[in-house]
């Protein structure tokens, strides 16, 4: 098995294992991981900034004269699909909200079907971050740690948001647990996957695919993980975000001495 075969297989093991360690927050240390969440998604959304920005996109533009077309596209993709399917981290108090409409107490007595809604839109997520990570490897050794560190810098958010949610629409504790281990398993399996599909792809259609991946970063943090940071006025959420784009930052700098 190649190098590149290893180091999919691994950062996303490492990926998925992210959303784990955000639900084992949650199991073990609720009021603690809620305290921090929104200097843990300012911190996420800085590093999908600084990543998508400063070193996907522009390896897709050299790839593909027309990437910005594949950006917008990427966009409008992802405005659909988390407008009609899929819900963030950014909006689990919104769907509380309208979960105490069904549910006077605050807590449902049986699992509710938004629960399951959450759950295929976070499966369906995590899958293209892993197609994501297993792209960016075609592409290049480099490239592939970088689209690593951005995709498991927002996958402890996703872990947290996830189980969350089930719990709170009235999902039984250990379904819950496995419907959230799904959601972490399902990032490697995609990365493997697509990376043997996209094994020799053609450099346009490799940039393409790097586009609408940068475009997916960005997107995720602009829509998602920052208006989700608002809700912490304080100084340490903006210098976690700050500290989030200095990550993506260094980690270039890293990459590009080896």
């Amino acid at each position: 098995m190649s190098a590149q075969w290893w180091d999919v297989l691994l950062y996303g093991g490492i990926a998925g294992g992210a959303t784990f360690v955000g639900m084992f927050m949650i199991l073990a240390r609720e009021a603690w991981s809620r305290r921090f969440s929104a200097s843990l998604v300012s911190y996420s959304a800085g590093v999908l900034l600084g990543v998508g920005f400063l070193h996907v996109l522009p390896e897709a533009l050299e790839l593909n004269a027309r990437s910005p077309g594949y950006i917008l596209l990427a966009f409008i993709l992802f405005y659909f699909l988390e407008h009609h399917l899929l819900i963030h981290a950014g909006h689990e108090e919104q769907h509380h909200v309208q979960l105490e409409d069904d549910c006077h107490d605050g807590c449902c007595t049986r699992p509710h079907p938004l629960g399951m809604v959450a759950f295929f839109g976070m499966a369906l997520h995590s899958a293209i971050d892993g197609m994501i990570i297993g792209t960016g490897f075609e592409a290049s050794h480099e490239l592939g740690l970088l689209a690593a560190l951005g995709v498991i810098a927002h996958e402890v958010p996703e872990g947290i948001a996830m189980l969350s949610i089930l719990l709170h629409y009235g999902w039984p504790r250990r379904k819950a647990i496995e419907l959230t281990s799904f959601v972490a398993l399902a990032t490697p399996a995609a990365a493997v996957i697509s990376y043997a599909l996209v094994r020799d792809l053609a450099p346009r259609w490799l940039g393409a695919l790097l586009a609408m991946a940068g475009g997916s970063f960005v997107y995720i943090a602009a829509s998602d993980l920052i208006p989700e940071s608002h809700r912490s006025r304080g100084l340490p959420a903006s210098l976690a975000l700050v500290a989030g784009v200095l990550t993506a930052v260094l980690a270039g700098l890293a990459t590009h001495a080896h």
